[in-house]
């Protein structure tokens, strides 16, 4: 596996990640797809800022939420 450069995309990094961590493992922990999204204003990033802010508190609403996590 070579170190990233200059011209390495984020998918790229995010994939030699991934593999990194699986073969270190010795199984999968991923998702198949991730979502990335370029910020392009002040209105766009607070809107971000404020979903990853109050994310934690929304867990106990989350479909995958089996209450045994604390």
């Amino acid at each position: 596996m070579c170190a990233p450069t200059k011209k390495t995309s984020v998918p790229q990094i995010i994939k030699m990640l991934k593999e990194i961590v699986t073969k270190r493992i010795g199984y999968s922990i991923w998702q198949r797809g991730y979502h990335d999204h370029i910020i392009r204003n002040a209105a766009d990033y607070r809107r971000v800022w404020d979903y990853i802010d109050t994310n934690p508190a929304r867990w106990r609403e989350d479909c995958y939420y089996t209450g045994t996590e604390e």
